[in-house]
């Protein structure tokens, strides 16, 4: 397993992130895992992406993942897929408060975690994945508190 890290600035006409340099690397490649981490740097929301890969053989095809398009809600049981719906209503609002992308804030995958695990703590919510520092600081304890409020009005 190799590792490969990327620093994607947003483009602040569009607001989107230019994800060429990404899609160029990974011909020839299959992508086993990527961490993705925001931070703001000089102003500019930027992404630090790290990416797990391994070289493919020679004339081999890496079978099309796109992650993204994955609905991690279905993989929840009927309590997680509340919990996960309400965490994203929460996300949307707090992405409009703070003129941010939701995915910055949590993207879907994260929502899922969040939502399966149920964290009580900080320490555990930065046990997620994709959960660091930065956004446990900066949201952690408001997650915290929609999902303990969430919990008990579900008890």
């Amino acid at each position: 397993m190799k590792l490969k890290v990327f620093t994607v600035r947003m483009n602040p006409a569009t607001g989107l992130f230019d994800e060429g340099e990404l899609a160029a690397f990974q011909m020839g490649k299959e992508v086993l895992d990527v961490s993705e981490h925001f931070l703001v740097h000089e102003r500019v929301p930027t992404l630090l992406l790290i990416v797990k890969y391994r070289d493919l053989p020679e004339g081999a095809r890496a079978a099309p993942v796109d992650v993204a398009r994955k609905d991690w809600r279905a993989e929840l049981d009927l309590l997680g897929q509340r919990i996960y719906d309400e965490l994203r209503l929460w996300r949307g609002r707090k992405a409009k408060q703070d003129g941010l992308p939701p995915y910055l804030i949590l993207n879907n995958r994260e929502l899922a975690d969040l939502a399966g695990k149920r964290p009580k703590s900080l320490s555990e919510l930065r046990e997620i994945d994709g959960v660091g520092e930065a956004k446990a600081n900066r949201w952690g304890q408001e997650m915290l508190l929609v999902l303990s409020k969430l919990l008990a009005a579900m008890d």
